[in-house]
């Protein structure tokens, strides 16, 4: 008989942990969602129709959800497993790793809240790999205690793992904690997911996932940028990051001096790259260079391309997508 494993997906984004539940096939269990807490209202509307989702409880701020400190709270439908991708701006380098200082950093303490009320079964949490650096790795640590001792109690498995060896053409490293209640089963060390060759991925490097022939005009980039961007010296030449832009965080070699619009996503100067990982698009007759389209972004993180259908039919601007998309789990 297939066990149901019912899942609450906090911090939801468009569903990234969702799409992956959705893609597993195993004829021991299968995943549903039975809640999902998001606060925007874009991606809330996203979610709803790429996960074609009923009888689904919405909470759309997780400072509403009851638990023992806020026991006036909405109670969150039963369930067995708690994903959360929890924000991590305040843990990026963008955010300048303010950690738990910082409101948005905080929210993980919510999480912790969630554990200690409803006992589920399993969670995985995700986020940024600097957080390990945080205090020279004191952070991670405090955090590590505290999901192992809150509520019931959990064995936990820590993972650094990168999008690149599970078949997405990314270098972005993601730190996830899986925790098992441990009134479940006596602690076992739990094997790293195998890695996938990329030789055998769908889309073996960022080339493969491009639009193919001439995208939307609002793309490419103005014909001065062009010539800046292309204009070669190697003094100016380093690795930086891209943090905010497609995939954070995505190191690219370009000039130093270049850097990301504060608006954090694609700026018009960002991209001369030699790095694979994020490869420009450039018509070698005309030297046109244009910034990933949002199909290919939706692509580059895993998501189905009926992505950028649903994101057309809600008619979401360009900057809606990418903002979408950067804030996604890969």
């Amino acid at each position: 008989m297939t066990e149901i494993i019912k899942y609450f997906d906090c911090f939801a984004g468009i569903g990234g942990f969702s799409c992956a539940a959705e893609q597993i096939k195993n004829h021991k269990f299968k995943f549903k969602c039975v809640a999902y807490c998001e606060i925007d209202k874009q991606a809330q509307a996203f979610y709803e129709k790429a996960h074609n989702l009923k009888n689904v409880q919405k909470i759309d701020d997780v400072k509403k959800i009851r638990t023992s400190k806020n026991p006036n709270g909405l109670l969150v439908t039963d369930f067995d497993m708690l994903f959360a991708g929890f924000p991590c701006q305040s843990f990026s380098n963008v955010g300048y790793r303010k950690g738990l200082d910082d409101e948005r950093g905080q929210l993980f303490l919510y999480l912790l809240d969630i554990l200690d009320y409803y006992h589920p079964k399993y969670f995985v949490f995700e986020n940024v790999q600097k957080l390990s650096t945080i205090k020279r790795g004191k952070l991670l640590s405090e955090m590590e205690i505290a999901l192992q001792e809150i509520g019931p109690g959990y064995h936990l498995h820590t993972w650094d793992l990168l999008a690149s060896d599970y078949g997405l053409p990314q270098k972005r490293y993601r730190i996830f904690f899986c925790g098992i209640r441990r009134d479940l089963s006596e602690r076992k060390d739990l094997n790293e997911p195998p890695k996938v060759d990329l030789n055998n991925a769908k889309y073996p490097t960022t080339w493969h996932l491009l639009e193919k022939g001439e995208v939307d005009s609002r793309h490419y980039i103005p014909e001065k940028t062009r010539k800046t961007v292309l204009y070669k010296n190697p003094k100016w030449e380093g690795d930086v990051n891209i943090d905010n832009a497609i995939a954070r965080p995505i190191t690219a070699t370009m000039s130093k001096w270049h850097r990301a619009n504060q608006d954090n996503y694609f700026s018009e100067t960002y991209i001369k790259s030699g790095n694979p990982y994020i490869r420009p698009q450039v018509d070698l007759e005309t030297e046109r260079i244009r910034r990933i389209t949002p199909l290919e972004g939706f692509r580059l993180q895993g998501f189905p391309d009926s992505y950028a259908a649903i994101a057309e039919e809600l008619k979401l601007s360009f900057t809606a997508q990418y903002r979408l998309i950067g804030n996604a789990l890969p």
